[in-house]
């Protein structure tokens, strides 16, 4: 198996996913900088937005990241401009995000040009038929992310979809995503045969990110049960932190037949995400979008700190693992 590590140019086999308007320059420069490997989640930004956060990455970090795009047809034109944007800017890693499902030709399609401009193809899948299609088409890396994981929901846990995803698996490198975000869990992804992580919820709180103070704290002050499921209704519902917003979105699909509800939360739930991340209202009109792992989230550290805690961790777990009495024989 190859490791992530030569892949990705990297320190450590650990992936900071793409959060709008969270991973942005400072986080994804801090993660590059510190051995880790940023993704820029600017995939549907304004081309100004994605030009300039590119070009800040750069003035911050000489070292590997990466742009998101979202891989299905009804987004193509956002797919040409993102990966004409990426060529310009000679991004060399690309990273395909997925929410509807992966088609097969339109998959290699798009995987033959990024390959063809000279770029590293990262894809998130969802299921096991997803990774059969992502591996068939020549994906690079293969991050199989279950349902706790923050941002959009998928329909398994990352324990149920981590062995499927392995089993059709034959050429990409596998990283493990979904309810991750200490040492026990990058542990757990390497006995599971994978060679890394990601993270997202994790490095909400760094120091370095850009994202509100509020938010931070309020990631940092998560407890069991707090992370709430909104938006069943327009059938991509998300995790995010219970607060009046939720509470809102809550009644309103209690309160109405689904059609209708899913056109409320629109309206409602539109520019939630940079309510909270930008101007740090994390209360009736910003959605804090942590993933169900928040509560072991216990503080804020440096990018840095982050990375080798839980590498170290891991590390440490794993040894005391391959330690039982039980395999001495």
């Amino acid at each position: 198996m190859k490791s992530l590590e030569s892949v990705l140019n990297v320190k450590y086999p650990i992936i900071c996913g793409p959060m709008a308007w969270t991973s942005m320059a400072p986080l994804v420069g801090a993660v590059s900088n510190a051995g880790g490997f940023g993704v820029l989640g600017v995939g549907f930004a304004p081309t100004e937005v994605v030009e300039r956060e590119i070009k800040a990455t750069r003035q911050l970090t000489d070292k590997p990241f990466a742009i998101n795009v979202t891989l299905f047809p009804e987004a193509e034109a956002n797919l040409e401009r993102i990966t004409e944007i990426a060529a310009k800017e000679q991004v060399g890693y690309i990273y395909a995000d997925n929410f509807a499902g992966l088609v097969h030709d339109f998959t290699q399609k798009w995987f033959d040009r990024w390959h063809a401009l000279g770029m590293t193809v990262l894809t998130k899948v969802m299921t096991s038929q997803e990774a059969q299609v992502a591996d068939d088409c020549g994906a690079d890396v293969i991050i199989a992310k279950g349902w706790e994981g923050g941002g959009h929901i998928s329909k398994e846990g990352t324990f149920a979809l981590l062995p499927q995803v392995r089993a059709v698996v034959k050429h990409a490198v596998l990283v493990a995503s979904g309810g991750i975000a200490d040492g026990q869990g990058y542990a757990a992804a390497r006995v599971f045969g994978y060679a890394g992580i990601e993270m997202g919820t994790a490095f909400m709180v760094a120091t370095e990110g850009s994202t509100h103070q509020n938010v931070k704290d309020a990631v940092v002050k998560a407890v069991d049960g707090d992370v709430t499921m909104t938006g069943a209704s327009t059938e991509a519902p998300c995790w995010q932190l219970q607060n009046d917003l939720s509470d809102q979105m809550a009644q309103i699909e209690r309160e109405n037949k689904p059609s209708v509800a899913a056109e409320k939360l629109q309206s409602l739930a539109t520019s939630s995400l940079r309510q909270a991340s930008e101007q740090g209202n994390v209360t009736d009109k910003g959605a804090v979008m942590a993933g169900q792992v928040a509560p072991l989230i216990k503080e804020q550290k440096t990018v840095a700190q982050i990375l080798a805690d839980t590498y170290q961790e891991g590390i440490r777990i794993l040894r005391q693992v391959a330690d039982l009495p039980e395999l001495a024989n």
